[in-house]
């Protein structure tokens, strides 16, 4: 008997784990039923509180994610201008090197405008006295062949310019002075840097200054060097000293000191 009750016992508690119509019959039986699908209901509730919560933290994690990344791009932004303004320092550095130097390099052209302004003060002064001379020697002409005043001037131009009259000799192969090939000999001081083409004649023509003046160009093609031109003697005829001034060609003659 007592087996019997207790295998319908276990049948019964078997039912109510298993069998949901049974459980709810005996909850209703026992007045349990309402309380039962409340609290159904409330589990179901409660799990869909739970997936939304699930999908809450899903999307706070993805918005972390994106967050992140946000960050991310914000900090390589920041370093790239971090980089920019490093470059740009080093630019602004550059510029202000590059104006000291400019300002250097004016410091240093304008000495040397100084220096020229120096040259061109003497070298005038130079001038004055050599005129002087040459005026002294030509009013003495009629006693001096020609090439004793050429020797004579080349002492005096020695003098006042302070360095030797050399003699140039040259191959003009391309004719530029005589229009053919030729040689070429004209007289050539270098002094302070300065190349100096002079023309020492007892007179001058206008021929002379056309020479003189294609000598120059023969000398720089020549030389790589572009020679100053001077014509010194005591008679300079009017058309040889209208074509000298147009060349842009000093001339130290007596007649200039009138």
């Amino acid at each position: 008997m007592a087996e019997a009750e207790a295998e319908l016992k276990n049948r019964i508690l078997r039912l109510l784990e298993e069998d949901r119509e049974f459980r709810l019959s005996v909850a209703g039986l026992v007045g349990f039923k309402e309380v039962l699908e409340r609290l159904e209901e409330h589990d179901r509730k409660f799990d869909e509180i739970l997936a939304t919560l699930a999908e809450h933290s899903r999307r706070f994690e993805e918005h972390d994610r994106k967050f992140d990344e946000i960050l991310a791009t914000l900090a390589e932004h920041s370093r790239r201008f971090e980089e920019h303004d490093r470059k740009f320092d080093e630019i602004l550095a550059t510029l202000a090197e590059h104006s000291r130097r400019f300002e250097e390099h004016d410091r240093k052209f304008n000495e040397i405008l100084g220096r020229l302004e120096e040259h061109d003060r003497r070298f005038e002064e130079q001038a004055r006295m050599l005129d002087l001379k040459i005026g002294a020697l030509g009013s003495r002409w009629g006693i001096f062949s020609e090439q004793a005043f050429r020797e004579g001037m080349k002492s005096i131009v020695e003098q006042y310019f302070g360095g030797e009259v050399e003699r140039w000799i040259t191959d003009d192969e391309e004719g530029i002075v005589f229009g053919h090939p030729s040689k070429v000999e004209v007289d050539l001081i270098v002094k302070d840097g300065e190349h100096i083409l002079i023309e020492i004649k007892s007179s001058i023509h206008k021929s002379d200054v056309s020479k003189l003046f294609r000598e120059g160009i023969l000398y720089e093609k020549v030389k790589g060097v572009k020679p100053k031109l001077a014509i010194i003697s005591p008679f300079v005829e009017p058309d040889a000293k209208e074509e000298a001034e147009f060349q842009g060609i000093p001339v130290f003659t007596r007649t200039s000191l009138k």
